[in-house]
């Protein structure tokens, strides 16, 4: 089989094969969305849930060449592809890479060879995959050091003149900020470049800067031409891809030489459509540094899951709900499991034994939740104002910019806070070292919130030997299981995969 890059550098072109070449490349380039049998198209049986990554000219999109390349081997085709080097970096090596590194750093007061922040080995190595790969996906744990690993590769194809515009995307305004001022300490003065923040409230209009960095809501609103230019884009926390203005804000550049995503929670099942999505827009993944990797080497603080079981219902409830539960095929699952939920939110019982065993805790602390529209979150933090005297701040999706990094900035600097926010706010991207105790309310099955979550305790901090995890369960049971104790168990199973020990306790009252 022959194929060839497209002159634009999105596609691989398959120009020569056979006929059962093509079929089974349109067979093996086909991927169903995840809970397909729950589309509404499905149900009607108007669609079969698959999405083709091939498209009727025989073009697949350049970020799936190493799953075409997979794909030959499986079934033994011949395959050459014309104009590689437009995806593989050939002159890069590992030591021209590392080389380059230190003579950057040599003078940098924490990242220098010997200093207090030296550069690692495996921030080296994976830099030099994306690199060499010039278009790419990476899972790189919390506290890994991605914002450093970011800037490498920026400060590289810049010293080297490999690129001329990098755009970063980020899914929030306090990304933005942060990674500003990290660019500039990383820097220490060595090159001269520009940033541009694209954000509510900022000038949106181009400017010449060689690097900018906008949230996905904003850079979606600019038109395709004001994206000339760009010729190589990082998308930070990399699982949103597959949101629909991350996927148009990368198709509107069309100078595009490296594209790369870096998240602490991307890889897919290998059989769904959003695994071959995220490698059709970045690239094949080429990195993978865990969680487990980073504590086992002591790059990252220990973590310990506590899981509670609460058994609080009176018999006449757990009854009622478990009446509905037999009658599960009258209602959808989500019907039952909201249900659940506004028990959970309503019991005034269980809120007064998680609000109280909070109040226990000492040092700095994280409270999550997930219900805005009843209050929830807003009620725990009043109870833990009223009733400790700890400084106890609030965040959630409403929360204004200044107000939230005033309450980040007050937890960096200070001990015995407890800082009371929505999943949604708290999960990705906030760099605060003490955090000692992070307690989840209420109930999420996401695989990838809970990892993101138990990230944010993850960094390394001179009085931390280990960050505890309170995950609190609802056990609703009589003779089954209910929805809430099924998600504490997918949770256990997260734990056990990425090796963080965890312990059950059981209680009633």
């Amino acid at each position: 089989m022959k194929a060839q890059v497209t002159e634009d550098g999105n596609f691989i072109q398959l120009t020569e094969y056979t006929k059962q070449e093509i079929d089974q490349i349109r067979f093996s380039f086909k991927r169903r969305i995840q809970n397909w049998r729950f589309h509404p198209l499905v149900k009607k049986k108007i669609w079969d849930g698959y999405i083709a990554f091939i498209d009727k000219y025989n073009r697949i999109p350049i970020g799936l060449w190493n799953e075409l390349n997979v794909c030959c081997k499986k079934f033994e085709f011949e395959l050459d592809i014309e104009g590689f080097d437009s995806i593989v970096d050939p002159e890069l090596t590992p030591e021209i890479f590392e080389a380059w590194v230190w003579d950057f750093f040599k003078d940098h007061p924490k990242h220098c060879k010997g200093g207090p922040k030296e550069i690692r080995d495996y921030q080296i190595s994976s830099v030099y995959n994306i690199l060499k790969f010039k278009r790419s996906s990476s899972e790189i744990a919390t506290s890994a050091g991605k914002t450093l690993m970011i800037f490498m590769m920026f400060a590289y194809l810049l010293d080297s003149k490999k690129a001329s515009r990098y755009m970063i995307v980020v899914p929030n305004t306090s990304l933005i900020i942060q990674t500003m001022e990290d660019f500039e300490e990383y820097n220490n003065g060595k090159l001269k470049f520009t940033i541009q923040p694209i954000h509510g409230g900022t000038d949106k209009r181009k400017s010449d800067a060689a690097c900018v960095i906008g949230t996905f809501q904003s850079l979606v609103k600019r038109d395709a031409d004001w994206f000339d230019g760009v010729d190589v884009v990082c998308v930070d926390e990399a699982h949103y891809t597959n949101s629909a203005s991350v996927k148009t804000v990368i198709s509107k550049c069309k100078d595009l030489r490296y594209s790369f995503g870096l998240s602490g929670t991307l890889k897919k099942e290998e059989d769904s459509a959003d695994h071959f999505t995220l490698q059709a827009y970045l690239g094949p993944f080429v990195n993978d540094v865990s969680a487990k990797f980073l504590i086992d080497n002591s790059y990252a603080t220990k973590v310990a899951v506590k899981v509670i079981q609460m058994k609080y219902l009176e018999i006449e409830l757990r009854q009622k709900l478990k009446d509905l539960r037999e009658r599960r095929s009258e209602f959808e699952g989500s019907e039952l499991l909201n249900i659940e939920k506004k028990v959970v939110i309503e019991s005034r019982r269980r809120f007064n034994y998680v609000c109280g065993f909070v109040a226990k805790s000492t040092r700095n602390s994280l409270v999550l939740f997930s219900d805005i529209k009843y209050g929830y979150g807003r009620k725990v933090y009043d109870w833990l104002r009223n009733n400790t005297d700890k400084e106890v701040y609030y965040v959630d999706g409403g929360t204004a910019i200044h107000l939230r990094e005033n309450y980040f900035e007050k937890m960096k600097n200070n001990d015995n806070i407890i800082l009371v926010a929505s999943f949604g706010t708290l999960s990705t991207g906030i760099s605060i070292n003490n955090i000692f105790n992070i307690f989840m309310l209420e109930s999420y099955k996401s695989d990838r919130i809970i990892r993101q979550t138990i990230g944010r305790g993850m960094r390394l901090h001179a009085e931390k030997e280990r960050v505890t995890i309170w995950d609190f369960v609802d056990d609703f049971t009589l003779g089954d299981e209910n929805y809430l104790l099924k998600h504490g168990k997918e949770r256990i199973r997260t734990y056990i995969a990425q090796g963080f020990p965890h312990k059950i306790y059981k209680v009633t009252f």
